[in-house]
């Protein structure tokens, strides 16, 4: 569902997708420099949570973009926390989601980076690293990928749908999280659960994705993820149905996509005792 592009009359979002596009393109090149070679790789956190080099040199050149033609603003960035702190314009930045995956030779990961405004993202650009290509959306005014004006295509499917499930690390051993996966599992054809959420949003562009499960996740490419699937058709609802108006308010158990997918999740869970 698109909003009113009234609500950030005030943000001059053109510019903004602009030099997110280009932050993250210029993330996505260091990565796929280095992709493949031996890293130094570092656990971050008792959950499995690893960092690398190319981390921090891709986020040092996002956060210099951002912060080179905004200087006023705020960012949080996933390796650095939080930058220049005070104003209501705040950049979330992922400079490598999926970075297991990178670090241990699957080429499943991107980049994004996301721009809140009063604690709402606004304008999201996220990369994939295999192909280059990078999706953009402006909050009220659809997706754009590479540029270009970007409409999903997704004929009917009969049977079951293809859904993604996103978590946090601190996930691991909840009982919930296993009752979820468990019926997330008998009532889809497919269950991805990839780590790399802006995977994810590119396979649900190209069709290939009915749905995305969102449990405990916090990561700085959530919001940006959620927004460009909104803006690209999907809707985001509670687990109780009923549709989350600010991003920034998502409930610990969420979904995005069409609601006639959604819904019958939604009434799958309720008396299996999912949160």
């Amino acid at each position: 569902m698109r909003d009113d592009p009234g609500v950030h009359a005030d943000l001059n979002a053109d510019l903004y997708a602009d030099v997110a596009r280009r932050a993250v393109a210029a993330a996505l090149e260091v990565a796929r420099a280095n992709f493949g070679r031996t890293l130094d790789i570092e656990v971050k956190g008792p959950r499995g949570d690893v960092v690398t080099e190319v981390d921090r040199e891709a986020e040092r050149i996002i956060v210099a973009t951002l912060h080179e033609r905004f200087p006023g603003h705020t960012v949080e960035a996933e390796e650095s926390g939080t930058l220049f702190a005070g104003s209501d314009h705040v950049w979330f930045v992922d400079p490598l989601d999926g970075t297991n995956n990178y670090a241990y030779g699957l080429p499943v990961y991107g980049a994004a980076v996301t721009l809140c405004h009063r604690g709402e993202p606004v304008v999201a650009a996220i990369g994939e690293a295999h192909t280059g290509d990078i999706a953009c959306a402006v909050r009220g005014r659809g997706v754009t990928v590479n540029g270009r004006p970007f409409e999903r295509a997704a004929p009917p499917r009969a049977g079951l749908p293809a859904t993604a499930l996103w978590t946090g690390y601190q996930t691991q051993g909840d009982d919930h999280l296993g009752v979820l996966t468990s019926v997330l599992h008998e009532r889809s054809r497919r269950l991805f659960s990839t780590w790399a959420p802006t995977a994810d949003v590119f396979l649900y562009l190209r069709g290939g994705l009915d749905a995305v499960t969102v449990y405990q996740c916090t990561g700085t490419e959530l919001l940006g993820s959620l927004l460009i699937l909104r803006e690209a058709g999907a809707e985001v609802t509670g687990a109780d149905g009923r549709p989350v108006r600010n991003l920034a308010d998502l409930p610990e158990l969420s979904f995005a996509g069409s609601p006639a997918v959604t819904l019958p999740l939604v009434d799958a869970l309720s008396p299996a005792g999912a949160p």
